[in-house]
């Protein structure tokens, strides 16, 4: 049951992040549903990690009308790799997530630049730069404001804490 809510707050985060967040802040590009899934990378198992990845990027895919699965595709791929950063890595399951996050967004952005690489986009190095550092910028600050949410909600005393109790 815990993983069919994971599931729903996935889609609803995707229809948040493809209906309403686009009109309210234009410049930015969040992707909440993209963290929240690099967040339960660290509760789940793979196979249930990557179903999910598949179903967020199905989810983007049909409401976006990418025909083609872009966005399954790069969910897929980086959560598998992702899931390759283990637990045991770091310590701390705060600084886990967030190397985690930090991979699974260059690894779409690469992927992304691979993509335009292949369609003949010109000034792909630059586009590149700009992206990746505006993309990880606005992950990391969905990031630190999951963090806090999640604290508020579970009232422990460390963030560790709250990443290993039940999400």
């Amino acid at each position: 049951m815990k993983y069919a809510y994971s599931l729903l707050w996935l889609t609803g985060l995707v229809i948040f992040q493809s209906t309403l967040l686009p009109v309210v802040f234009p410049w930015l590009p969040l992707m909440p549903a993209f963290v929240f899934l690099v967040v339960i990378s660290l509760r789940l198992e793979r196979r249930l990690l990557l179903i999910a990845a598949l179903w967020t990027g199905l989810i983007q895919d049909i409401l976006l009308g990418e025909f083609l699965g872009l966005f399954m595709l790069l969910n897929f791929i980086s959560a598998a790799l992702v899931w390759e950063i283990k637990n045991e890595l770091f310590d701390n399951l705060v600084l886990t997530g967030g190397l985690r996050l930090i991979a699974a967004t260059l690894i779409q952005e690469i992927l992304m630049a691979f993509i335009f690489y292949i369609r003949g986009t010109a000034n792909l190095g630059s586009m590149l730069q700009v992206n990746a550092g505006i993309h990880l910028l606005s992950n990391l600050l969905l990031y630190v404001l999951f963090l806090v949410i999640f604290k508020l909600r579970r009232r422990q005393d460390n963030l560790e804490a709250v990443l290993e109790a039940k999400l």
